[in-house]
């Protein structure tokens, strides 16, 4: 509770203080309470207060003293029962005088003006030009130009023209999202090829200048002005910018909600142009620049620009539409309370909120939007540096230095200066010493499961895979598809004239050698011996040829249900040796493939303790496995087309090439053995294997994933 008196009060108490000519105020109603902001027309910024404030605030007129001011106010509190005490107003005062909102009696002293002055220049320097990924530059005041298209804006934003934005952009998403596949693929490639870059570099600037053109207009539509115009120096890519503060003085939510949305609904007329441009015309530059379009206003309205857990256009709609402003610092300010009041116990601590329904809003947002800035930061870095290393590079370390850095340095700040902190800062700073020490300790000491997942098929044992044996042409099918055949029952009958050649040649010149051979022993004995030895000879030729061309007739080695591989015709395909023809299935069986990814393959190897696999018809059930064989030295091509991207599974695999299972990257191929078969494990069914590599600190975890992520992301 804080003092009535104020050890302050003799130095203001004769201060004769009224608001600086041009500061208004205006009257808002947000989420059901009355509220008084101040708009300071220099510096175009806002300052919100409680009417019960204002009415204290609106006794400063010049004429009476601070005491004067005091009394009235007192004599007013004891009609509504709201009073203020001395500490109270001094601090208003203090504050507004900061803020350059108040003016009094008194001169104002030369050397604190000019220090409030510097202090003002260098924060202004340092929000324009000391981050080098995003440097501000004003350029002029273009009011007056806006004011020339004001009848333009009025009717831009009118029903017409909003029916008529619906009927450009509807059909456009429908068919954006029909052609998802064609825009989406080769994403990277195709956005980062050094082409496309400096097409984007022109593109980029002008739908973001139209885009702040639709805020200007959208600003002289509902009578405010527009005071500043500028670049920002996007990853040194201009872009330029207006400043549309001034909507923040309509009373209606919807008209400053409308200022915010107007950029965004440009943009997405603009992709919507862009859409039947690239659908219409033929490859070239046209479409290259209808493809940037899309881009932009798509990608960056989605993930960026239009959600509210980023501050730009849709964070701004968001807090006009939840009569929410200053969100995100007084969510940030809420977890601030949160953990003064109840890690460091400061009872002194007092909630940023105007309502108790705030309560959950602002917890929500404090948790949810900075991880989501920080998920959308490293995805950026992480998509410019798969192409250019060295630009990620320096992407990351500002990133690092904006996201963790800073918050650490203004943490440690808060600790050590921190009014609500001050009857226990050094309690504070012991339990966030023990705090880290405790957080660093759990995750580079303690013990946690560490799995490698991956994908896998139920296949057959290898008895059950029918291969061809040889070279040829199929040129009978034995076997219905989907009929039960018996052991040793034809299937399939290959020909191959070469080796039906090869066998009429082999046994004419056995049976040539054998008539030599019966020829000499009776007329020519000393010609035997030589005889008898070709005879061996050809007769081992024979014996090969006959075996291949035996092994044109594909017969079953199991019983089983006949299912080709191939859901074409299969009479007159041409096969290779080795090359797989279909399955012979005879209920459960308790065979799995899985692919292992090369960065796990190592670990799955050495460290593996346990197996445990996942049946997609049964995702409860766990079943115990054990590795039966692996392929060594790994290889490109996958068991199943079921496992690669085109067959809805997680390895990448090269969409030039038919089956859809040729992957991108090395895999190592293992074969399982399920220690319970289970009647729910269907032939060709995905599962989900995860190989148990034993207990490891998470810090340990980490590091291991980062590394395998550069090694096969950035190829370093």
């Amino acid at each position: 509770m804080q003092a009535l008196l104020s050890e302050h009060w003799h130095a203001l108490r004769h201060l004769r203080p009224r608001l600086r000519d041009g500061v208004e105020p205006l009257h808002r109603r947000l989420r059901g309470r009355s509220w008084v902001l101040l708009s300071d027309p220099v510096s175009q910024r806002f300052h919100r207060m409680t009417p019960e404030v204002w009415r204290v605030l609106s006794l400063c007129d010049g004429r009476r003293t601070l005491d004067q001011v005091w009394d009235a106010a007192c004599a007013a509190a004891s009609d509504d029962g709201a009073s203020i005490s001395q500490h109270e107003l001094v601090q208003l005062v203090s504050s507004l005088h900061s803020n350059d909102l108040l003016q009094s009696q008194v001169s104002p002293d030369a050397g604190e003006v000019f220090e409030r002055f510097q202090r003002q220049r260098k924060a202004k320097f340092k929000q324009n030009w000391l981050n080098p990924m995003s440097l501000r530059l004003p350029l002029f005041h273009p009011d007056a130009w806006f004011d020339k298209q004001t009848a333009l804006a009025r009717l831009l934003f009118s029903l017409p023209v909003a029916l008529l934005w619906l009927a450009l952009v509807v059909p456009a998403a429908v068919l954006g999202a029909q052609h998802w596949q064609a825009l989406t693929e080769n994403l990277s490639d195709r956005v980062l090829s050094a082409s496309n870059l400096l097409l984007l570099w022109f593109v980029y600037p002008a739908v973001k200048a139209v885009h702040e053109w639709a805020h200007g207009l959208a600003v002289k539509a509902r009578g405010g002005t527009v005071r500043e115009i500028g670049l920002l120096f996007i990853i040194f890519t201009p872009v330029p910018y207006v400043d549309a503060t001034s909507s923040y003085r309509f009373p209606s939510k919807w008209a400053r909600a409308q200022v915010a949305a107007a950029g965004i609904l440009a943009e997405l007329a603009l992709g919507a142009v862009a859409v039947y441009v690239w659908l219409a015309a033929e490859p070239g530059l046209v479409t290259a620049i209808a493809y940037n379009v899309i881009l932009i206003a798509g990608v960056s309205t989605l993930l960026v620009n239009g959600n509210p857990l980023m501050r730009y256009d849709g964070y701004y709609i968001a807090t006009d539409l939840l009569e929410l402003p200053n969100l995100a610092q007084r969510a940030q300010n809420y977890w601030v309370y949160l953990s003064d009041r109840f890690l460091f116990g400061a009872k002194d601590a007092e909630p940023p909120l105007a309502s108790q329904g705030e309560r959950w809003i602002l917890f929500l947002y404090g948790a949810i939007a900075p991880v989501y800035r920080l998920l959308i930061t490293v995805g950026l870095i992480w998509f410019v540096a798969s192409e250019y290393l060295l630009i990620g590079a320096i992407m990351a370390v500002m990133a690092g230095w904006q996201a963790l850095v800073m918050p650490v340095w203004k943490a440690w700040k808060h600790l050590d200066e921190g009014g609500s902190l001050a009857r226990r800062r050094d309690l504070a700073k012991r339990r966030t010493l023990l705090l880290i020490i405790g957080v660093l300790g759990f995750l580079g000491l303690v013990p946690l499961p560490f799995y490698s997942v991956h994908q896998g098929v139920v296949w057959l044992p290898d008895e059950a895979l029918v291969r061809a044996e040889a070279p040829g042409q199929i040129s009978a099918v034995q076997a219905a598809a989907g009929s039960v055949v018996a052991r040793a029952a034809p299937i399939l009958k290959i020909d191959n004239l070469p080796l039906q050649a090869e066998l009429t040649q082999a046994a004419a010149a056995l049976a040539q050698t054998e008539a030599n051979l019966r020829r000499a022993e009776v007329a020519e004995p000393a010609r035997a011996i030589p005889l008898r030895s070709e005879l061996a000879a050809r007769q081992s030729r024979y014996d090969e040829a006959l075996a291949r061309v035996t092994a044109l007739d594909v017969v079953a080695a199991t019983a089983g249900r006949w299912l080709p591989d191939a859901p074409t015709e299969l009479t007159g395909r041409a096969v290779k040796r080795g090359e797989l023809l279909g399955y012979l299935v005879a209920g459960p069986t308790d065979r799995v493939r899985v692919a292992v990814t090369q960065e796990d393959a190592d670990m799955v190897k050495h460290r593996v303790q346990s197996v445990q696999v996942r049946l997609m018809q049964t995702p409860h059930a766990m079943l115990d496995a054990r590795v039966r064989r692996e392929v060594p030295g790994g290889g490109f091509e996958l068991v199943s087309a079921a496992l690669g991207s085109s067959g809805g599974g997680e390895i990448g695999v090269d969409p030039a090439k038919e089956g859809g299972r040729h992957s991108l990257r090395r895999v190592f191929d293992l074969e399982l053995q399920l220690d319970d078969p289970s009647p729910s494990a269907v032939f060709g069914d995905k599962v989900w294997v995860r190989f148990d590599l034993g207990a490891t600190p998470l810090a340990a975890q980490w590091l291991l994933r980062l590394r395998q992520a550069f090694l096969a992301r950035l190829n370093v």
